[in-house]
């Protein structure tokens, strides 16, 4: 254990890494704030008076947990209803909806009328997802409805997936796949239970920017693990003693895989233990579809289901990082150099833009590379599939397999890497 100790001392404490996890601190830091501070700016309350920050989220909290219930026909109905009351109260007559010519009575009027409709903003939100055409997004679609289009709220996601896999835009698709899609967007379980979800909503949309954070740290800190050595001649050492070659190496790998589930995973807890303590933790076992931003998705999950996904694909995804970042490490002198060729390998691929790259092909490699493993919450809105063979899984069912046993093999390889290297 103390050779643990010892190593695992030597990865968390260079000054690399101290510097590492301070900047992560701080980005991870101001993102929270920010995006506390900037997503609720346009929150109003009964006065018509703009606010922001923490009295922003709690007022609109309340609000929407008083439009908790089962998505029926009648609950949509009562929301179009609701819309036209509020649309059609004579004290909003005739103020333009916006324009920089507003005057500060008006803007006040506005911000009177948005109070009234924040309770039901995320159905809403639903209700232009479902009644919108394909490439239409029209924010005010729900004034032009009446209370009997509510019978299509469903039926409109089925037919909107057919149209869209009958486009140009899905041809990278199999015939597998599309008819995947298809039977996943019938067996949906309706009607669907909406209930406040901010907090959930929140960290699902942060979870890439942690993940990728994270494993810039990962490579920081695994990247000097066997370099080091080299540098500081320490491996004449360690090399020419009888555990040094056996017991010792195990211990590094070890130490780097643990030090970067702790760092992971505590890192995980404090910046979502953030998140809900601002936004709360309602709203956990609602199903993703009863979100704006999950309506399209195929999975048939809750929402703390998804974020579990996504946090246990990122971690798999750190380990790989961290497993090929020692092997790397194994094999060139420096860790600036195996810093390069880790961003090279992993994050440079998830800049490239799928446009760029066109072919179902050439699609399907790019959602197999190591980068996707960060961006989980994408993978749970985007129709991302394999066709092996007409059997069609998911990215959640491949991803994890396939990287996890890459994770497992670079190890040996990075054992034996250092073992046979020749001393000077």
């Amino acid at each position: 254990m103390q050779i643990l100790k010892y190593e695992m001392k030597k990865i968390l404490c260079k000054r690399s890494a101290i510097i590492s996890l301070i900047v992560l601190g701080v980005y991870l830091g101001s993102s929270i704030f920010s995006s506390v501070q900037a997503t609720w700016a346009d929150v109003a309350d009964a006065a018509g008076n703009g606010i922001s920050g923490i009295k922003a989220i709690n007022l609109v909290k309340n609000e929407k947990m008083k439009w908790n219930g089962i998505v029926t026909e009648k609950f949509i109905g009562n929301i179009i209803k609701e819309n036209h009351e509020i649309n059609s109260d004579s004290k909003y007559a005739g103020i333009p909806k916006s324009g920089t010519h507003l005057s500060k009575s008006d803007t006040q009027l506005l911000n009177m009328q948005f109070y009234q409709k924040q309770g039901f903003m995320d159905i809403q939100a639903l209700i232009t997802d479902s009644y919108c055409k394909i490439h239409f997004y029209d924010y005010d679609i729900i004034d032009s409805l009446k209370v009997d289009d509510a019978s299509r709220f469903y039926s409109n996601r089925v037919d909107y997936l057919k149209k869209f896999l009958a486009s140009e835009e899905a041809n990278r698709l199999t015939k597998n796949e599309n008819e995947y899609l298809i039977n996943s967007a019938q067996t949906l379980i309706t009607p669907l239970k909406y209930s406040y979800a901010d907090g959930w909503m929140n960290a699902l949309e942060k979870s890439a920017t942690v993940i990728f954070a994270l494993s810039f740290v990962v490579c920081i800190l695994m990247a000097p693990i066997f370099s080091v050595e080299y540098q500081t001649g320490s491996d004449v050492i360690l090399l020419t003693t009888e555990h040094g070659k056996k017991k010792g190496i195990v211990y590094k790998l070890f130490a780097g895989l643990l030090s970067t589930s702790l760092v992971y995973w505590i890192t995980i807890c404090v910046v979502f233990g953030f998140i809900f303590m601002i936004f709360g933790f309602e709203g956990g076992d609602s199903q993703l579809q009863a979100s704006s931003y999950g309506w399209k998705s195929f999975y048939h999950i809750t929402n703390s289901e998804a974020l579990l996904m996504v946090l246990l694909l990122g971690y798999v995804g750190c380990l790989f990082i961290g497993s090929l970042t020692m092997f790397l490490s194994s094999k060139v002198k420096t860790s600036f150099a195996t810093i390069i060729l880790i961003v090279l390998i992993i994050m440079v691929p998830s800049t490239i833009d799928q446009f760029l790259i066109q072919g179902s092909f050439w699609d399907k490699i790019l959602n197999m590379l190591p980068s996707q493993m960060l961006l989980g919450w994408k993978l749970l809105q985007t129709y991302t599939l394999y066709d092996f063979g007409g059997k069609v899984i998911t990215p959640y069912q491949l991803l994890p397999v396939l990287y996890g046993i890459f994770a497992s093999l670079l190890l040996p390889f990075a054992y034996r890497a250092f073992r046979k290297h020749q001393v000077a």
